[in-house]
C-alpha cells in the first residue's frame, strides 16, 4: 500500500519576527502604564502626607494665634501686640514675611515647655536653605522667649539659652501674612487686606497666612497653603478700656469704647527695648522700641521707631 507524503509547515521568519514586535511592544506599553500608575500612587501618598504635615503646621499656628495674650485692662502696649514684618510684599514662595506676638497655653511649645504655663513671645517666620546650617535648619521657625514684663531683673536676651527654636516644617520654604485693615476692614464687601500692620500695640481682627510648600517633584513649582484666621482679643485690644479718673466713690471707674491703639513709637513700650533673634542670625529687638532684621540679615526700623540699631 501506497504511503501518503505528509506535508509540515511551520512560521516563516517574517511570522517570527512580527510576533516578537508586537509582544515587545505591548512589554513596552504594559511597563509605562504600570510605570505611570505606581508613580501616581506614590505622589497622591506622599501629597496626602504632606497635606497631613501642613494641617498640624496651620492647626499649631491658628492656636497660637487665637491663644493671643492681651492684658485684661486693654492698656495698649508694644510688649503684648502684633508685629509684622513685611518681607514678601508680593507673596513669592522663596520669601518670608516675619510676624511676632505674645501668647498663652502650650501650642507650639508644648506641656512640658518651660513657657507653656506663663505668657510668652513667639515670632515666626522661613529659615531659607542659604541661611541654614547644620544647627538651624530650613524651614518654619518658631522662636519662643518669656514676656517681658514676666522676667526678672537679670535676664539676659542675648543668652540663647533663654530662647526655644522650634521646627514647625521643613517642607515651608515661603510665609506671608496679610492683616485684615483695622480703620476700614471691609471694602464694598469685600476684605480689605494689607500687607503691613502699624498698630504693633493691638491685635488685628483676622489675618490670612499663606505658606509655600515644597514641591513633591524637582520638577514642579512650589504650591500654597492658605489659612484666614479670626484672632478673638481684637476688639479688646482695639478698643482698649479707659480709666474714667473723675469718677466718684472708692477705686477708679473702667469704662470701654476708648480709641483703638496707635502705631509704633506712639505707644508706651515695656521695658527698654530688648533683642531678639533676628531669622538671619542676627538679632531683633523686643516689643518696647528698636529695629527689626530683615530674614537674610539687613536693617530696617522697627515698630518701637527708636533704640539701637542690629544686624
Amino acid at each position: 500500500m501506497e504511503e501518503k507524503a505528509v506535508m509540515r509547515r511551520g512560521f516563516t521568519m517574517v511570522e517570527m519576527l512580527l510576533s516578537i514586535m508586537i509582544l515587545a511592544i505591548m512589554t513596552i506599553v504594559s511597563t509605562m502604564v504600570f510605570h505611570t500608575v505606581v508613580r501616581n500612587w506614590t505622589l497622591a501618598t506622599e501629597m496626602a502626607d504632606n497635606m497631613q504635615r501642613v494641617d498640624y503646621i496651620t492647626a499649631q499656628v491658628a492656636y497660637a494665634l487665637r491663644s493671643a495674650y492681651f492684658p485684661t485692662s486693654g492698656q495698649a502696649s508694644n510688649a503684648d501686640g502684633f508685629m509684622l514684618l513685611d518681607e514678601n510684599e508680593r507673596n513669592e514662595p522663596e520669601l518670608s514675611d516675619v510676624i511676632t506676638w505674645t501668647k498663652l497655653g502650650n501650642s507650639i511649645v508644648g506641656r512640658n515647655s518651660r513657657f507653656a504655663h506663663s505668657p510668652h513671645r513667639v515670632t515666626l517666620f522661613v529659615r531659607s536653605e542659604k541661611d541654614a546650617d547644620e544647627d538651624h535648619p530650613a524651614g518654619l521657625i518658631a522662636q519662643v522667649i518669656g514676656e517681658e514684663k514676666f522676667r526678672p531683673e537679670d535676664f539676659d536676651e542675648d543668652d540663647e539659652t533663654n530662647w526655644d527654636w522650634f521646627l514647625l516644617g521643613p517642607q515651608v520654604q515661603g510665609f506671608n501674612c496679610r492683616v485684615l485693615d483695622k480703620d476700614e476692614p471691609f471694602k464694598s464687601g469685600m476684605a480689605n487686606w494689607q500687607d503691613t500692620w502699624d498698630n504693633s500695640n493691638c491685635i488685628p481682627r483676622r489675618v490670612q497666612l499663606t505658606f509655600w510648600m515644597k514641591p513633591i517633584d524637582d520638577d514642579k513649582e512650589p504650591y500654597p497653603i492658605v489659612r484666614v484666621l479670626e484672632i478673638p482679643l481684637w476688639d479688646i485690644s482695639q478698643n482698649p478700656l479707659k480709666t474714667d479718673s473723675t469718677a466718684s466713690g472708692s477705686g477708679n471707674k473702667k469704662t470701654s469704647g476708648g480709641t483703638g491703639g496707635t502705631g509704633g513709637g506712639n505707644a508706651p513700650g515695656q521695658g527698654g527695648g530688648g533683642r531678639m533673634l533676628g531669622p538671619g542670625g542676627g538679632r531683633m529687638p523686643g516689643p518696647g522700641g528698636g529695629r527689626m532684621p530683615r530674614p537674610g540679615g539687613g536693617r530696617m526700623p522697627g515698630p518701637g521707631g527708636g533704640g539701637g540699631m542690629m544686624r
